[in-house]
């Protein structure tokens, strides 16, 4: 029997990826595609997919958001989630999930996720109670920090979080770049502050880069097919990014404007 698959990601390039990397194996059957966490649900319901490609970072309504909603509803599908997360980024929850691949997705590994979707179907609930327990952890309507804590001149101090174009990893702490100037942060790692930020907002760029897509001032082509982001902060600066990265920020923020 085929195995019923939905692709949710709120990116048409991403779902485009997907159904062609999809395309050649003969047992799955694509029976929707979600552009947003609240089309993912109603989609999920009606169609009772058994295997579900799901983006983490969505606006409104997110991955591990559908997750719980899923599971409320009682029989929930096997999940592999797809994110531009790092994997150190994603340790707490990858063990909740059939398995999860990274953006943008290599087809191999993509043939490994599906092997194990093949391998897990007769035992699909091993694999629901792992998401009800993810689902148990999930904080509906989490509210996102306003502010972060700088150093400046010596002291702490609040800045709003839509002043700041990038948070970046510089040795043992994070440096936020802002409308004001650089400071120094209260965080000694990006992931402590990755998971208080919009995600909406702010997108994460390999494990040193944490941009906030609405202070991106222009993203240009550079040698060896490399591109230049300018950030809208006090010192213009500029950040090396290679084809993924820019085409991830890209994509994004075509979507916030």
């Amino acid at each position: 029997m085929p195995i019923r698959t939905l692709i949710v990601d709120d990116e048409q390039l991403a779902r485009d990826e997907m159904r062609f990397l999809l395309a050649g194996e003969k047992d799955i059957e694509i029976v929707a595609e979600a552009a947003g966490g609240r089309e993912a649900i109603e989609l999920a319901r009606a169609k009772r997919p058994d295997l579900v490609f799901l983006d983490i970072q969505m606006p409104e309504v997110d991955g591990f958001q559908v997750v719980a909603a899923l599971v409320e509803a009682g029989e929930p599908p096997l999940v592999v989630f797809a994110t531009a997360y790092d994997r150190y980024a994603i340790r707490a929850f990858e063990v909740n999930a059939l398995d999860y691949l990274l953006k943008p997705i290599d087809r191999a590994r993509l043939g490994t996720a599906l092997d194990r979707a093949r391998a897990a179907m007769p035992r699909r609930e091993v694999y629901a109670r792992r998401l009800r327990a993810l689902a148990g952890s999930i904080r509906i309507g989490t509210s996102f920090l306003p502010r972060i804590v700088v150093v400046a001149a010596g002291e702490p101090s609040l800045v709003d979080v839509e002043r700041v174009a990038m948070l970046h990893r510089e040795g043992g702490r994070v440096a936020a770049f802002t409308a004001d100037g650089k400071y120094p942060t209260t965080y000694r790692d990006l992931d402590e502050v990755e998971v208080q930020v919009d995600p909406a907002i702010f997108v994460r760029l390999g494990s040193d880069y944490l941009v906030n897509v609405r202070r991106i001032a222009d993203v240009v082509p550079w040698s060896g097919g490399n591109f230049i982001m300018a950030l809208d902060d006090a010192g213009r600066t500029e950040v090396r990014l290679n084809r993924s990265q820019a085409k991830l920020l890209r994509n994004k923020a075509e979507r916030l404007f």
